[in-house]
């Protein structure tokens, strides 16, 4: 595969570059009380969708204690990396919201 994208590099077919950054993703784990889940969803989408940021995946892992966490799948270019890092902070300032961690929580636990 390397071989054929330096061949389209050499060719001047900028295809590739371009193709390999639409597959940037990132991972955040956004972890609420289970009863702030729905409105925390509803953020999410509109706030990163006016971000200009593609919300590919979210999967929310109910824990004990009454609290959920939100695994969240980005698909973020690095031109929009800035972006997402703004709107990490701002979730991380919302009341409803416990904590804002880099990373799939299934991996870290």
């Amino acid at each position: 595969m390397r071989l054929f994208e330096l061949f389209l590099r050499r060719a001047g077919v900028a295809h590739a570059a371009a193709q390999r950054q639409r597959r940037a993703v990132s991972r955040l784990t956004i972890e609420c009380p289970q009863e702030s889940v729905g409105q925390v969803r509803k953020r999410i989408y509109t706030d990163f969708q006016a971000a200009g940021l593609d919300v590919s995946h979210m999967e929310v892992d109910r824990a004990e204690g009454g609290m959920a966490a939100a695994c969240l799948t980005v698909s973020c270019p690095a031109d929009k990396r800035r972006d997402l890092m703004s709107q990490a902070r701002l979730l991380n300032q919302n009341p409803e919201i416990t904590r804002v961690r880099w990373g799939d929580a299934r991996k870290q636990a």
